[in-house]
């Protein structure tokens, strides 16, 4: 899932190749140290904290979020795909004030298309998402016309732009050393609820609130990042500052053997357009999001994927996503035992 909007801005962001550089660097860990964001930008460390904050004033950056991997902490994901009976406007905003509550639900996004809405679920079994299915659906009640369940079993590429904005070419990185035995504690979570929506907090920062040393702050840190507690730490993007929409596509392919999903798999990392993607269970068997400029770049991906898999696809739906009302990356439901 990935940030529409929060914050109202005006206009969009003219960006040089010095700022494509920096969001690069911001792009794949936010909590990069400036001098080194300045060095690879080849620019004065005032001149890049300049820049993020006119970034983050110009709503451009709407925030820096940890990327919290629900896995671990024995959750599943499941989204669903809601079409609502032309409530009026004031059951609409109860339907989704309502939604918006609910713990378990992570995320909330509004469309344009088939579905109006798409609800990100974490549940621990099957039977538990029941439970939640039953829940949403009596809040919606008289107004729900359909909806569509999907199971997410494998992701298959996650970034925060597109590559055509920031035409770079996709460098090797060094897998991350794995300590799966690490079990985090009180402490652990206490820093994982400060640093949730604060994901460029400095560690003495931290330290300070917690009353713990910088270098066991950075410990602990280091170690739920390697255990994969944290999967990593991301700016909150308005794409709309950058002149981008973003689409939700639903695509269900013919059954693909492992080597055509590794074709695929390589696709969605290559293709200009890609924001995420991921493998599902369900009418359809994928998900993934696009960012562009225009519709016509949408379909040129689409067509890309249809090279791939010829006669391959059966159906798809595109949607075009106008809002996110919620998106939680640290789910209260996640402490509850």
């Amino acid at each position: 899932m990935k940030l529409v909007t929060s914050i109202e801005s005006e206009g969009q962001i003219k960006l040089d190749l010095k700022d494509k550089k920096i969001l690069t660097i911001l792009s794949k860990d936010v909590r990069t140290p400036i001098s080194k964001i300045a060095k690879d930008a080849g620019l004065s460390r005032d001149a890049v904290n300049y820049r993020i904050r006119l970034y983050e004033k110009l709503g451009l950056v709407q925030g820096y979020r940890t990327i919290i991997n629900i896995a671990r902490f024995g959750f599943e994901n499941y989204h669903i795909f809601i079409l609502l009976n032309k409530p009026s406007k004031e059951d609409e905003n109860r339907i989704i004030d309502e939604l918006v509550s609910l713990s378990f639900i992570r995320a909330i996004l509004k469309f344009s298309g088939k579905y109006d809405l798409e609800l990100a679920i974490i549940a621990r079994s099957i039977k538990e998402f029941e439970s939640y299915l039953d829940l949403i659906c009596s809040i919606c009640s008289k107004y729900l016309s359909n909806y569509e369940i999907i199971i997410i079993t494998k992701y298959y590429h996650t970034s925060t732009f597109p590559k055509n904005f920031l035409n770079t070419k996709e460098k090797v990185q060094n897998k991350r050393k794995t300590d799966k035995k690490y079990k985090i504690d009180t402490k652990d979570f206490t820093i994982l609820k400060i640093i949730a929506n604060d994901a460029r907090i400095p560690v003495y920062e931290i330290s300070r609130k917690m009353n713990l040393s910088p270098d066991a702050v950075s410990y602990r840190l280091r170690k739920m990042l390697d255990a994969g507690y944290i999967s990593n730490f991301v700016p909150a993007v308005n794409y709309s500052m950058i002149g981008y929409n973003v689409y939700a596509i639903l695509m269900n392919i013919r059954h693909y053997n492992e080597k055509q999903e590794a074709g695929l798999q390589t696709f969605f990392k290559t293709d200009n357009n890609i924001l995420w993607a991921v493998k599902t269970i369900g009418k359809y068997n994928l998900l993934f999001y696009v960012s562009a400029q225009n519709p016509t770049a949408v379909y040129e991906t689409i067509s890309n994927l249809r090279n791939l898999f010829p006669d391959g696809i059966r159906d798809y739906e595109v949607l075009i996503a106008y809002e996110e009302v919620k998106y939680s990356y640290l789910p209260e439901i996640i402490f509850n035992k």
